[in-house]
């Protein structure tokens, strides 16, 4: 999938970065596609083994993340249906990258009184400190459901202290305000 994106020229690329948003999201989409005609979806490969059994995350988010690719495809008017051919196929994959980071803190100064000086000593000493971050990449893909072909692909990026799972159904929610693509971002 990601070969036949990158070497279609018909592909138009936006890269979203708002201000004070920490996620980082990359569209693709294919300019001859016409979202508009687009009502019902399945998975792509529906009996598929799960992405949380492929890239190791946990079984939790990966019903998380499912839930909010479903609620975000519903509150765009789209049903999912199993019966027949759908308008538009959906595959997603989550992967997380986990990091220690060590830096020094200082903070203010102190004063420490001596009752052998007069006014004491201002004293300052930085402290070593070591916190998680988890960077998540989150990447939803949508195929046509006549003839598979990719049409529209977003990739997101978010890195967060300690945990990325608080943060999972506001980077879907993110990708989601890209989806349907409006006529005026691709032409």
């Amino acid at each position: 999938m990601r070969r036949a994106l990158a070497s279609s020229l018909l592909f138009a690329s936006v890269v979203v970065a708002g201000s004070g948003c920490a996620t980082q999201v990359q569209v693709n989409l294919d300019r001859r596609e016409d979202f508009s005609h687009y009502r019902t979806w399945d998975w792509m490969h529906p009996g598929a083994e799960p992405a949380a059994a492929r890239s190791g995350i946990d079984r939790g988010l990966e019903l998380l993340v499912r839930g909010s690719i479903v609620r975000g495809l519903l509150d765009r008017g789209y049903a999912r249906t199993t019966v027949g051919r759908p308008d538009f196929l959906v595959a997603y994959d989550l992967t997380l990258a986990r990091e220690l980071v060590r830096r020094l803190e200082t903070p203010a100064m102190q004063t420490l009184s001596s009752p052998h000086r007069e006014g004491g000593f201002e004293v300052t000493a930085s402290r070593l400190v070591i916190e998680r971050y988890e960077t998540g990449t989150f990447v939803l893909a949508v195929s046509d459901g006549g003839n598979l072909r990719s049409v529209w692909h977003a990739t997101a990026i978010r890195r967060v202290r300690d945990s990325f799972l608080p943060r999972v159904e506001e980077v879907v929610s993110e990708v989601f305000e890209r989806f349907p693509p409006a006529a005026e971002a691709w032409f």
